[in-house]
């Protein structure tokens, strides 16, 4: 079933859940015998990988070269684990470009072999790279999946289902569409930026979307939210105001959006969140496209 297709169905579904509940992960999960263990730590040229790939060691995509993942592609990370007292590498870090370009009926899957829900590590790290486009991969079972510095990065109709976090970021035009925020801790976060956050579901996470501090101009919109402690939070250091008119939240059906909102109103010198107006049902139902 394609991704797209999977997110008008899951929304339909998400409606009704009042809060959702983490199933246990394996520890482990196998790698199929035909993957092709990627050994390389450096790429300076255009490479591509297409079937199934096992990336056992961090990998550098240098600002001459441009890492293309076909549509079908499954990555497994299978990095062990940092050693006492060393900071962790990205196990993909890219100064040059990425594209990731999935279909309905092939979508990009990237998961971590081991269970790897930590705050500390980044799968895809990009910095200042030159561009970034993913459209329907998913990220599964990881620390936290994209850390973008100063990139230009689009994603489009994305999975984030599993991880510590989905997509923390600062600076450089980000664009976040269509896409579905599933059993994190922290569906985004960022900081000194402008991003354009719209159409995506937030379900089951932690906290759906943190404005940790310098966030201007957000466009937020059409979105919808059901999580268990904040659908969006502020920062201590978050002074400017968010608009948040025209998403749909799960927690206004039983008067306690408020709860699921930090900013001005729970901390004094926090900016203040502006829901008006509300989506009366959830976007992308039927009953909204009327």
């Amino acid at each position: 079933m394609g991704l797209r297709r999977w997110w008008l169905l899951g929304a339909a579904t998400a409606v009704g859940l009042a809060a959702c509940v983490t199933l246990p992960q394996p520890k482990t999960i196998s790698v199929p015998a035909t993957a092709r263990t990627e050994t390389r730590h450096i790429l300076y040229a255009p490479t591509v990988w297409r079937g199934e790939v096992r990336l056992v060691r961090p990998l550098i995509v240098t600002k001459t070269a441009t890492l293309t993942l076909l549509p079908g592609t499954r990555v497994y990370f299978d990095l062990p684990e940092p050693k006492a007292g060393e900071d962790p590498e990205p196990w993909i870090r890219v100064l040059g470009s990425l594209v990731a370009l999935g279909t309905p009926e092939a979508p990009i899957e990237i998961t971590s072999v081991p269970l790897r829900n930590n705050e500390f590590e980044d799968v895809i790290s990009f910095e200042k790279a030159k561009e970034a486009h993913l459209r329907r991969v998913v990220f599964e079972r990881g620390p936290w999946a994209v850390h973008s510095h100063f990139t230009p990065v689009e994603f489009e109709d994305c999975t984030f289902r599993n991880n510590y976090g989905g997509v923390r970021f600062q600076g450089g035009r980000v664009v976040i569409r269509g896409c579905r925020f599933e059993e994190n801790r922290i569906g985004i976060r960022c900081l000194n930026s402008s991003p354009v956050i719209e159409e995506n579901w937030f379900v089951g996470n932690l906290t759906g979307i943190f404005f940790r501090q310098g966030v201007t101009g957000a466009v937020l919109r059409r979105n919808n939210f059901d999580d268990r402690e904040y659908d969006l939070k502020l920062g201590e250091a978050q002074t400017d105001d968010v608009d948040a008119g025209n998403n749909w939240w799960k927690a206004d059906e039983k008067g306690r959006l408020a709860d699921r909102i930090f900013d001005g109103a729970d901390s004094e010198g926090v900016g203040r969140v502006n829901v008006e107006p509300r989506l009366p049902v959830p976007w992308g139902t039927p009953e909204r496209k009327k």
